[in-house]
């Protein structure tokens, strides 16, 4: 039986999609079937209350909204949910006889949200899902979690977004796998982890690469974001695929590339720290980067060359100097930093060009 669907076998792939937003009835009827149909779903999401960072765009129907989900489950037989940030969400949602809810990233932030959510919830029989807050901090999802276990809501599910960490990145937000690994060392033990490529990507030309990773590490299901005509979609169509897209994706995924669990721990534990340190590299490359456009604009303002051949040479020595320091090998540290000046002086031209 499966530990948030008790309807639902362990043999079940734990997939939740449907749109980012109930646009109309017509609208989610139509991705459902089809999410159903050609990807054999059976667990349908749409969100009805859309927090937007600023006032003045679609922010949802809200409880008319939950009426159509409630049709979809009538017509279709799927279960359905939707994302609630405050107590009256989840008192309407409960009213509506939703069979799961997820807890936004925003509101995962808030303990004052979460405790009057986790009141509104006691001792309710609804699976809820809750989204990792969009700062990097563990113990703040843990704590959110918590106070749901403490008002006796036994099925609880945990879900990573991605998180927010500065700069510009080709990814809405930026996984920090690491980070999973370390949620669930810190969370109870059988509590399940999905993974949200739709939101880590942000472009649906992400997304298959999100999932093969999330599939590679072991996460429990995905809740990904599906439309029946994305590019027509009131938000987020960006990274909405179609549920042929999805099904294409899942098909292509081998389930049995997961780390088999029969390896030995010592070497599971040293390859989640290689990750962990190829993780950091990635993310300093990108602050790098992010100071080299900070560096072409000020170049482009000032009108000067991107190329400063001087600068260039004292790079080169002091990095063969570091690597010596290290013990890394010098030709390996030259080709590192040559690829590293090329693409800088690439992006400080670009910025240079766009200026002018």
């Amino acid at each position: 039986m499966n530990l948030l669907f008790p309807s639902l076998s362990d043999k079940d792939n734990l997939l939740i999609a449907g749109p980012c937003s109930a646009e109309s009835k017509q609208q989610l009827l139509s991705t459902a079937e089809r999410l159903r149909g050609e990807v054999g779903l059976k667990l349908f999401r749409a969100g009805v209350w859309k927090p937007r960072t600023r006032p003045g765009g679609f922010e949802g129907y809200g409880e008319e909204a939950l009426s159509w989900l409630r049709e979809v489950r009538e017509k279709t037989g799927l279960l359905v949910g939707t994302e609630v940030g405050s107590a009256r969400h989840t008192e309407l949602a409960l009213d509506y006889g939703l069979d799961f809810i997820w807890i936004g990233t925003r509101t995962t932030t808030s303990p004052f949200a979460m405790e009057e959510i986790a009141e509104a919830l006691d001792g309710r029989e609804i699976a809820v899902l809750v989204k990792n807050p969009l700062a990097p901090d563990i113990d703040l999802w843990i704590g959110a979690i918590a106070r749901l276990l403490n008002h006796d809501i036994s099925r609880v599910g945990a879900i990573l977004r991605g998180f927010y960490v500065g700069g510009e990145s080709a990814l809405r937000n930026i996984p920090l796998w690491h980070l999973a690994d370390e949620f669930r060392s810190k969370a109870p033990v059988g509590l399940p982890l999905l993974c949200d490529p739709s939101h880590i990507a942000g472009d649906r030309a992400y997304v298959p690469s999100v999932i093969r990773e999330a599939t590679k590490r072991g996460f429990d299901g995905l809740i990904v974001e599906s439309h029946y005509k994305p590019e027509e979609a009131l938000t987020d169509s960006a990274q909405q695929l179609l549920p042929s897209e999805l099904k294409k994706i899942l098909t292509e995924i081998d389930p049995g590339q997961s780390d088999s669990s029969e390896e030995d721990p010592e070497l599971v534990r040293l390859r989640l720290l290689l990750d962990k340190i190829d993780e950091e590299i990635i993310r300093l490359l990108h602050e790098r980067f992010s100071m080299t456009d900070q560096i072409g604009e000020w170049k482009a303002f000032h009108q000067m060359e991107p190329h400063q051949i001087s600068r260039e040479l004292k790079l080169y020595e002091t990095r063969r100097k570091m690597a010596e320091i290290y013990h890394i090998p010098e030709e390996l540290v030259d080709q590192i930093y040559r690829l590293v000046h090329a693409e800088a002086l690439r992006r400080q031209e670009e910025k240079i060009r766009t200026n002018r």
